[in-house]
């Protein structure tokens, strides 16, 4: 990555400025992050501009940002916040239906459902992005994919003194979640950049 931009509620996406090192830039509002980002001349070969914000408005404030980048052609991962999967569609704060808001305007738009998806959601969101004609993609982070196990199992675990058949299969179905959520989380996974496919013109159409 060349640019990294973010808010400060962006950070915890990153971990922290200190895992970017100096390419992270802090920005005060969403706005200004992706068109922070250059345009494609700027970037070197193999490179993309990165922004990530936070849930519901954050997202929204950069839906211009992202138009202008596809009209421009640049490569760009917009990683987004979002409501936990378990609270979607029930009114949840923040939460509103990101992936149809950038249906239009990205080479693709994926919701992480699974900590072990991570980085093959980038990985693939990366090449995306380079791939063909260069555009923008969006990345859809939970907050329950982001957050450690301790702290998912303490908010959405269930009761551990369940009483009656009801509490006892809410909390067996909330369990399997958690599970579920973090099944393969600690296993080693290939980061290594994906092969970007960059079409190229054949003789007969370069010839004179």
């Amino acid at each position: 990555m060349v640019n990294t931009f973010s808010c400060p509620s962006g950070w915890k996406v990153w971990g922290g400025p200190a895992w970017c090192g100096p390419s992270l830039g802090c920005q005060r509002d969403e706005q200004p992050n992706v068109p922070s980002t250059p345009t494609p001349p700027r970037f070197p070969t193999g490179r993309i501009g990165v922004a990530a914000v936070t849930a519901g408005p954050g997202v929204t404030n950069t839906v211009t940002a992202i138009k202008n980048a596809q009209m421009a052609e640049s490569p760009l991962l917009l990683i987004g916040g979002a409501a936990a999967t378990l609270q979607k569609g029930r009114g949840a704060l923040q939460d509103i239906d990101q992936l149809s808001l950038f249906k239009t305007l990205c080479k693709t738009c994926v919701s992480v459902r699974a900590v072990r998806d991570i980085v093959p959601a980038l990985r693939q969101a990366i090449v995306t992005a380079q791939s063909g004609t260069p555009g923008p993609v969006f990345v859809e982070l939970p907050i329950d994919v982001l957050y450690p196990f301790h702290v998912v199992e303490k908010e959405i675990g269930g009761t551990k003194s369940a009483r009656g058949l009801r509490g006892k299969m809410v909390r067996w179905y909330l369990q399997n979640y958690i599970r579920n959520l973090f099944a393969g989380a600690w296993e080693a996974q290939d980061m290594s950049p994906l092969p970007v496919q960059v079409p190229l013109a054949t003789e007969d159409e370069v010839g004179f």
